[in-house]
């Protein structure tokens, strides 16, 4: 009768009577196989397998495994485990309010991740160029369009290859924009941010590119822009009056530390060759005295 009694209490008596029995035991399983979590690779795995269990057995409070089991995938990212055992917690116990708020907030979760996925670029790359190898002119249409939203698609990009042959809506191709990347461009603004004499003059409009008739913050830059004009339109006065400030400016900057002294000095040393043999200065070769090394008499 005892060992009868013993028996029947392993599925009928309180945490009590018998330890891990009851809500109160089951909690006390949840709660180490919980820390478990946050162990090995090994105690993961049998922590996140124990309390499946659980969710999937026949107890009334099942709901709570699986509640723990919805929160600890939604700490791994996995939104669509997390949603899963949301969805079993609120069916063990519909009543319940937290499991309830658990189901509508993962399934939100698990919606919002769905909706980033299918508007992310590379899917809709993929579903485009699925669509054109399949012939389906109009959901690549709008796979595409939502690309020239994004801006993520040219015109240049649609005007040839598959997207070319697949026979696109014709207004997408005059919505999207032209490829504004030019890689002779980059390099000149790779070769202005890189230039050594960056440090002593201003750079910009240089290398190829048409210089724009802007004010340059570096004085001597501006000085030596304003000489240009002087010489342009054979105004000696002026010319001159700009060289000497060319002159003064540069040996302010070659005060600001030894490289830049010997750019200043490299600067000087080609613009007293400029004028003193560049034919385009010929009428100014006297001014070439005034950048000489040699004390004039």
């Amino acid at each position: 009768m005892l060992g009868f009694f013993c028996f029947s209490g392993t599925f009928y008596c309180t945490s009590v009577s018998v330890p891990g029995g009851g809500r109160f035991g089951s909690e006390l399983i949840q709660e180490q196989a919980i820390l478990d979590f946050y162990g090995t690779e090994e105690e993961r795995k049998s922590s996140l397998e124990l309390l499946k269990s659980s969710c999937r057995s026949l107890r009334k409070d099942r709901g709570l495994a699986c509640y723990n089991l919805s929160v600890l995938y939604d700490s791994l990212g996995e939104n669509g485990a997390a949603w899963e055992y949301a969805i079993r917690a609120k069916n063990a116990d519909p009543k319940d309010p937290l499991y309830q708020e658990l189901a509508f907030s993962s399934s939100l979760k698990l919606e919002v991740e769905k909706s980033a996925s299918e508007d992310s670029e590379e899917k809709l790359y993929q579903i485009a160029i699925s669509a054109c190898k399949k012939g389906n002119s109009s959901e690549a249409s709008e796979a595409v369009s939502k690309l020239i939203e994004i801006q993520s698609i040219t015109k240049e990009s649609l005007s040839k290859g598959i997207f070319f042959e697949c026979g696109l809506d014709q207004n997408l191709i005059s919505k999207a924009k032209p490829n504004s990347f030019k890689p002779s461009s980059e390099y000149y603004k790779f070769l202005e941010k890189n230039h050594p004499y960056k440090k002593v003059w201003d750079l910009s409009g240089e290398f190829g590119r048409t210089p724009k008739d802007i004010v340059s913050g570096n004085k001597a830059t501006q000085s030596w822009k304003e000489l240009k004009k002087a010489v342009s339109s054979k105004d000696q006065v002026s010319a001159k009056k700009h060289l000497l400030s060319f002159k003064s400016n540069l040996e302010e900057l070659a005060k600001a530390n030894a490289e830049s002294s010997l750019l200043s000095a490299n600067l000087k040393k080609a613009a007293f060759l400029l004028l003193s043999e560049d034919s385009n200065y010929s009428g100014f070769k006297e001014l070439a005295k005034e950048l000489s090394d040699t004390p004039t008499k």
